[in-house]
């Protein structure tokens, strides 16, 4: 016993230190775990508040402005996407395409039968599935589709696909627009100068790009050439901040470009213009028109820029 106390004696500062650190770490532990609790409640509680019975609202919030839709607003969107999702499950194609917009029918599914093979059989093979929506944009949100680990009975899903999907009023009826196409906008815009009128129709939005639907008719005394495609930047968007968006010229035929004297062509261009909000485009510029164009005699060439507002 007395050698016990003498120890003590001696080692009293670092007991002292040692009983300290002790302390000092089971303060911690026990901090770490309160707020760990705190997070899980959380996550848990904001969770079941968005569970529906097929699909989950991930967020009603933009994942890009912040902004927000309303909780009745989500789950009408929520609604008809599970509408979709039911129609998928139960292999149910016709009813599911019905749930397309006509603009979405008319530039990606003129047919059930592309719409099957294009897309429903991508999503919807196989096992059932089950999905997440969280606003992305205005009415736009990004769905992933997942297999349905009940109805499988497998331990994890190596099964995911995902979607952009938009949601559209056409009389009075929420209708979809997939495969990330966003919509179709009129635009009619017209100009002529040089004998040559210049169409702007319309332009179809995706998330990661636009195309415009154009019509140049040529009332001039030869052969013209929108663009010699020798140069990617000479086809363009321009937008509200002078920023100009390219058009996909590695896309292009040079013969689509060619319009014979007094002669139309309807064409379409792809522009490297993903879908952001409030970016407005201005003008689109064909900047190295070629008038009196000859394949045969392509040594003396005259080129004007040809511009449109819209």
């Amino acid at each position: 016993m007395h050698n016990i106390m003498r120890f003590i004696r001696k080692q009293r500062k670092k007991i002292i230190l040692g009983v300290l650190i002790l302390i000092a770490v089971i303060i911690a532990v026990n901090m770490l775990n309160y707020i760990g609790g705190i997070g899980y409640k959380s996550n848990h509680v904001k969770s079941n508040i968005y569970n529906e019975s097929n699909g989950t609202i991930k967020s009603e919030s933009s994942a890009v402005t912040g902004g927000s839709v309303s909780k009745s607003e989500i789950k009408k969107v929520n609604n008809k996407i599970e509408e979709f999702v039911k129609f998928g499950n139960s292999k149910n194609i016709e009813e599911a395409y019905k749930l397309l917009s006509e603009d979405c029918k008319n530039e990606l599914y003129s047919t059930i039968d592309d719409f099957r093979d294009y897309y429903f059989t991508q999503i919807f093979g196989g096992e059932e599935k089950k999905y997440t929506i969280e606003n992305w944009l205005d009415n736009t949100y990004m769905v992933r589709f997942t297999e349905d680990l009940l109805a499988t009975g497998k331990p994890v899903s190596n099964s995911s696909k995902l979607d952009y999907i938009t949601i559209v009023e056409e009389n009075g009826e929420k209708k979809l627009n997939i495969n990330k196409f966003i919509g179709t906008q009129a635009l009619n815009k017209s100009i002529e100068e040089d004998n040559i009128k210049t169409e702007v129709i319309s332009r179809v939005k995706y998330m990661d790009y636009e195309k415009y639907n154009i019509k140049v008719t040529n009332n001039t005394g030869g052969d013209i050439l929108l663009d010699q495609l020798l140069d990617t930047k000479k086809i363009y968007l321009k937008d509200t901040n002078n920023i100009k968006h390219y058009a996909y010229s590695n896309e292009i035929i040079k013969n689509d470009l060619i319009i014979y004297q007094k002669h139309s062509k309807n064409i379409q261009i792809k522009f490297d213009n993903p879908y952001i909000k409030d970016r407005t485009i201005k003008r689109l510029t064909f900047s190295e028109v070629v008038l009196n164009y000859d394949p045969q005699n392509y040594g003396n060439i005259t080129m004007k820029n040809m511009s449109i507002n819209i």
